[in-house]
């Protein structure tokens, strides 16, 4: 491996460690703070404190273990070497980051998957009758990145043609 993929795989290590943690780490204060309230923090955000067996948004939650364990338990380690495999080829330290925010956020829903068998979720918004399903820091890192990764594409799209 050359200097520069080191370094890449170094920034991707550091930013999936980092999210892990912090994901980690927060997930641990909202059980603790969480398990007999809920916190409304402004109108539309609020601290609720729910376990998801399911993907995102609950897919799949009401499907019966044979079904729903292997996809849950295999395809973060899927996006895991995906990610790496990308950060390591794109020769972008901004790509690297980028994809060890996805690395970082599917370890976090694995690690509660693989030990727990459901993912600790906490940070709710609604407004009025709108609302958006609970989700954790992994899951805001997983698409925020997603979202930063596509603008970054369009960007460089729109500069080269």
């Amino acid at each position: 491996m050359g200097k520069s993929a080191k370094r890449l795989a170094l920034v991707y290590g550091l930013t999936t460690l980092t999210v892990l943690s912090l994901d980690l780490t927060t997930k641990s204060l909202a059980e603790f703070y969480l398990k007999e309230r809920d916190v409304s923090l402004l109108p539309f955000l609020h601290l609720v404190l729910v376990y998801n067996k399911g993907m995102a948004f609950g897919l799949l939650a009401q499907a019966p273990d044979w079904v729903r364990l292997p996809l849950l338990l295999l395809t973060p380690v899927v996006a895991l070497f995906l990610t790496l495999f990308y950060a390591l080829r794109s020769g972008s330290f901004l790509t690297a980051a980028l994809m060890g925010m996805v690395g970082g956020g599917a370890l976090g829903n694995l690690h509660d998957r693989a030990l727990l068998g459901e993912v600790r979720d906490f940070v709710y918004l609604s407004y009025g009758g709108l609302s958006w399903p609970a989700f954790n820091l992994a899951d805001a890192s997983i698409s925020l990145a997603i979202a930063l990764f596509l603008l970054k594409s369009s960007f460089e799209k729109a500069g080269k043609t």
